[in-house]
């Protein structure tokens, strides 16, 4: 059959090789040089039949990064939001994966963030080392915008928590207003926590100067709350000098030491 099929068509090539039985069709096109398999492939117009011919190897990883980002994108929109696309994202290279958000989240000139919320949604499902490298190729303002509002930290010392990485997206403190979100922050936090924690700060806009006014803050309210115990354990105890009369300074040369 190999020595039937010409290669002077490329599109007609495409169409003889998915009309033959799968495992025909994966000999010969194995049996071709790399570049003839990327001729066939950019030659596929349709989407999903161009999918198939990726498939016609045991490892397409290299094929889809030897291939334009154009017409893998246009593949991985067909089954964007079913969680299929999933399946072709590891094999992108980051800067393939840089150069599709860099198409498909923006429109005309501002943020879609629809897009970018399906595109989260089929990276979440990653697993967390190509998760990981793909949330780095996205800019943090830009994860952030997509997130803000759409859940609430109900802490007094919102950056504290934060910063000393005592909140995650399964605490209590968290309250979220559409399953997607939670399932996007769980996914980021399972992936790299120190992003997670990026992402935070990003999302309720705060900074290191909030951060040390609250931990004054959470300070001075645990001072408060020391002192309220003190008093409370001395009065049951029956003592009535405070702690802070204890502790005041005693000029000794006021003090009549001599015997009476």
């Amino acid at each position: 059959m190999l020595n039937n099929l010409t290669i002077s068509n490329p599109r007609i090539e495409s169409d003889q090789l998915l009309s033959m039985p799968i495992e025909e069709a994966e000999l010969v096109f194995q049996g071709y040089p790399t570049n003839k398999q990327l001729e066939i492939i950019s030659a596929t117009r349709d989407p999903r039949k161009r999918e198939e011919l990726y498939y016609f190897v045991p490892d397409c990883t290299e094929l889809i990064q030897l291939s334009s980002t154009e017409d893998v994108l246009q593949i991985l929109s067909t089954s964007l939001g079913t969680g299929y696309a999933s399946i072709l994202i590891p094999c992108l290279s980051s800067d393939q994966f840089e150069e599709m958000m860099d198409i498909v989240i923006w429109k005309n000139g501002e943020l879609d963030q629809k897009s970018l919320d399906i595109w989260l949604f089929e990276l979440s499902l990653c697993d967390n080392e190509d998760l990981s490298r793909f949330l780095h190729r996205i800019d943090i303002g830009i994860l952030a915008s997509m997130l803000r509002g759409r859940f609430e930290i109900n802490s007094e010392f919102l950056a504290l928590m934060i910063e000393s990485g005592t909140i995650d997206p399964s605490s209590k403190e968290i309250q979220f207003k559409d399953d997607r979100s939670k399932h996007i922050l769980q996914a980021v936090w399972t992936a790299d926590e120190n992003l997670f924690t990026r992402l935070l700060y990003e999302v309720f806009e705060l900074d290191k100067e909030e951060l040390t006014s609250e931990f004054d803050a959470s300070l001075e309210k645990a001072k408060e709350e020391r002192d309220q115990r003190v008093e409370v354990r001395d009065r049951q105890m029956g003592i009535q000098v405070t702690e802070e009369q204890i502790l005041q300074t005693v000029d000794l040369k006021k003090l009549d030491l001599k015997d009476k």
